[in-house]
């Protein structure tokens, strides 16, 4: 068994603290086995997917039992409230861990920063904190719809509030700043990480400038110039900008919670094989693209066919399909060269954000290789920044949402509604897919009690 396999002392802050070396080879606090992190996280799972499938899809909505709905809603705000504040707090997981701003870091900054970086941060923390006031208090409405506060006003007895017109009267708009002060604070100060920003929002261009002109790519390869005919440049933009925030929330529960309790629960490898000579590295890729492009054109060919008709399964159509998915395995491929351990991790933690979007099973494939290559640069301190994770959500969320989901994008068209309360048409046979999801992460669980060696 090799030191990386052992929790070890951190040199600098004592006894008292413990570390591990994560998938990545970080050193990170831990208070926790990384049996514990793996059973914590493929748990927790396997509870959201028993809620929303065989409890509220087959009582709920099959069932038309209307309380089991609501006790599926209340269990399911306690387990994002666990997620978010007691597992942090039983691992001892620091907020740079999470991607997330540290007050106490941010006030070192400025503290020890020569007067000019002082003054151009402190400007830059005024900035942000002013441009987000504004941003509430002009669209207000979308942050009241984003919070449903209406909602929760007529569940207190309120139900004429009104909340969506705060901004436009008095006291509403005290209100309204308020709320907006109190949220660009913490914005601020806590959910922006400033040291790592710049290598954060490299490593996220880098990553996410691709995969958008592959998005443009494969609409153009399946509609011609007529994919971009209605495409609003201000809507997407603002759809950017919604979907960054949207995005931040969405990457907080999946690379922040389960990013972290899954490379946690694996130590680097130490094996001379995890990575590919780079002379051979060349084969691997080409063989990961025909692969993906092969698998994705029959499997597309048959939901195609399945959902829409033998006549939409066109070659232009299934081409498209096949050069995307080539790209993207060739990418796999690539990052399967250089640590395949960690690529392998990336792939089972990303699992848990593809199948939540279940039953749009599009949108279970695309969030699924998103989430692989988010979750395996998210491993890395340089890269664990949840704003920059959330600019990728938004610029390739928006990106998607305009081109194929808009109605215009026939065979191709990915629908966003999700969860089992969106089923259209209830049957039994929607359950078959969730089920075997749920088995296999039992099995994965029982996988993982036998095999995770337990420390400490």
């Amino acid at each position: 068994m090799s030191l990386h396999d052992h929790p070890i002392l951190s040199p600098t802050e004592g006894p008292c603290v413990r570390k591990i070396r994560t998938t990545a080879g970080d050193l990170e606090q831990e208070a926790k086995s990384r049996r514990y992190n793996f059973l914590e996280a493929v748990g927790m799972m396997t509870f959201i997917l028993v809620l929303l499938w065989p409890v509220a899809y087959l009582f709920g909505v099959y069932g038309g039992i209307q309380a089991v709905n609501t006790g599926v809603n209340l269990l399911m705000v306690a387990g994002a409230c666990c997620l978010l504040f007691v597992s942090p707090f039983v691992h001892r997981d620091t907020a740079e861990s999470w991607g997330l701003g540290n007050p106490r870091a941010l006030w070192r900054m400025l503290r020890d920063a020569s007067p000019t970086r002082r003054a151009a941060l402190a400007a830059i923390l005024a900035a942000l904190f002013v441009a987000l006031n504004y941003a509430n208090y002009s669209q207000w409405h979308e942050v009241e719809g984003f919070f449903k506060f209406d909602r929760v006003a007529a569940f207190f007895g309120m139900p004429d509030a009104n909340i969506r017109a705060y901004n436009t009267h008095f006291p509403g708009r005290i209100v309204v700043l308020a709320f907006g002060s109190v949220l660009s604070g913490l914005i601020v100060t806590c959910c922006i990480r400033y040291d790592n920003f710049t290598s954060a929002f490299k490593t996220a261009m880098c990553f996410s400038l691709p995969l958008l002109a592959l998005i443009f790519i494969g609409a153009f390869l399946q509609r011609g110039p007529a994919a971009f005919a209605h495409f609003s440049f201000r809507m997407w933009a603002i759809g950017v900008l919604g979907y960054i925030c949207w995005g931040f929330v969405q990457q907080l529960l999946f690379s922040s919670y389960f990013g972290t309790r899954f490379r946690k629960a694996f130590a680097p490898s130490t094996d001379p094989a995890n990575r590919v000579p780079a002379g051979y590295r060349l084969p691997f890729v080409s063989r990961f693209a025909a692969g993906a492009a092969l698998g994705a054109v029959a499997l597309s060919y048959m939901g195609i066919r399945y959902a829409h008709g033998p006549g939409h399964a066109t070659p232009a159509v299934l081409l498209g399909v096949g050069i995307a998915a080539a790209f993207t395995g060739a990418f796999y491929g690539w990052a399967y060269c250089l640590d395949k351990k960690r690529l392998l991790v990336a792939t089972a933690c990303a699992s848990c954000f593809g199948l939540i979007h279940i039953a749009s099973y599009g949108l279970v494939a695309v969030t699924w290789l998103l989430g692989i290559f988010l979750v395996y640069v998210f491993m890395e301190d340089k890269n664990r920044n949840l704003i920059a994770l959330g600019f990728i959500h938004g610029l390739l969320g928006s990106t998607f949402g305009q081109l194929f989901s808009k109605g215009a994008a026939g065979a191709l068209e990915v629908d966003y509604r999700v969860g089992p309360w969106n089923i259209r048409e209830p049957s039994l046979a929607s359950l078959v897919f969730p089920m075997v999801c749920i088995a296999a992460y039992v099995a994965f669980m029982v996988w993982g009690m036998r095999t995770i060696r337990e420390e400490g």
